[in-house]
């Protein structure tokens, strides 16, 4: 496997993707820069570009995959993203066009096609499926989908409620994501637990100096209501040595929760209590500048164990910003979820 921390010579392919096959179709002429902007939720990636053109020649918008080829032992290729790009302003200069191009992530069909009235996933459903039924309804590229999990109760999307929000309901219902990865392939997962990288001493050299850090604990709740319409359920996190909780505060901080969605058996006490538990995780985050890793994408766990540098322990990325000019430099987010309740 190709070490992208090593250095070297780097160069970048930008091709046009046929949507019958979904693998590279003809070369899309010359890149000037690029950056990927990659987030945790919502549309999950997007991105902006400059090509080069003749003058009056223009820019075909469709789908471009943007690759990384790699010089060393070999070639090493890499597909850093793949976008629907459509042309935007220009510029004319000694008889060539600059035209910034601006992309757009796959999942955006998804989030400009609207539910129609009355729909719902029923009692039973699995979750998982469902959402990756609604992908494949509306969205280009291919759409995998790694296990299962069933939902205790109806999902109602409201009406005009868009296919991709209905699915981040149904996956936050499981407790579950989606990653895009750079040939543009969705897949619908349980979020990952296991550490995807290890940066340790070894592999200082692929962090830049400088790591920013933020913790606040101030909006979490301390209780939790469920009410599904025929019971109630208040769990209370009145734990002393929890930082959050009523005891350590003072005073209660309620959620009220008119639509709850348990899943996989759990009771309506069981969900309330899992509930505050996860809304009583919060983040520590860490910001910092390290090479390119081709596999990473939000919701990836990263393993530090550069204690030196304010980084130790297991961390899952939120957000990556992708600047590509002569070779490809990562600004990245990470957080270590501290638990302030754990009962």
């Amino acid at each position: 496997m190709h070490d992208w921390s090593a250095g070297g010579k780097v160069a970048f392919r930008f091709r046009r993707v046929d949507t019958s096959t979904w693998a590279d179709a003809s070369d899309a002429g010359p890149l000037l820069s690029a950056s990927v902007e990659r987030v945790r939720g919502g549309l999950l990636e997007s991105g902006s570009a400059e090509v080069a053109r003749a003058v009056g020649e223009g820019f075909e918008p469709g789908y471009y995959r943007l690759s990384a080829v790699a010089e060393g032992r070999g070639l090493a290729r890499s597909d850093v993203a793949t976008l629907y790009f459509a042309g935007g302003s220009s510029s004319v200069a000694r008889g060539s066009e600059t035209i910034g191009i601006e992309g757009r992530s796959v999942l955006y069909p998804a989030s400009v096609r609207r539910m129609l009235a009355g729909s719902y996933a029923p009692e039973g459903t699995n979750g998982a499926a469902a959402a990756t039924r609604l992908l494949r309804e509306c969205v280009a590229c291919p759409v995998e989908v790694e296990g299962a999990f069933t939902l205790n109760v109806p999902v109602i999307f409201d009406l005009g409620c868009s296919y991709l929000d209905a699915v981040w309901m149904l996956l936050d219902a499981g407790g579950w994501c989606m990653q895009v990865s750079g040939r543009g392939a969705v897949s619908v997962k349980p979020k990952p637990t296991a550490p995807s990288s290890l940066l340790d001493a070894s592999a200082a050299r692929a962090l830049a100096p400088g790591v920013t850090s933020s913790l606040d604990y101030s909006g979490v709740p301390n209780a939790y209501l469920a009410d599904d319409g025929r019971q109630s359920v208040r769990v209370v996190n009145d734990d002393p040595e929890s930082p959050t909780s009523t005891a350590s505060r003072g005073y209660v901080h309620d959620v009220v929760d008119t639509a709850p969605k348990p899943v996989d058996g759990e009771t309506l006490a069981a969900y309330a209590r899992r509930k505050l538990r996860e809304m009583s995780t919060v983040e520590d985050v860490r910001g910092y500048t390290r090479a390119y890793e081709p596999e990473l994408r939000p919701y990836d766990v990263v393993r530090f164990s550069l204690p030196s540098q304010g980084l130790s322990g297991d961390m899952r990325i939120t957000r990556q910003s992708l600047r590509i000019g002569r070779g490809i430099t990562v600004t990245e987010e990470a957080c270590k979820e501290v638990a302030t309740w754990t009962a």
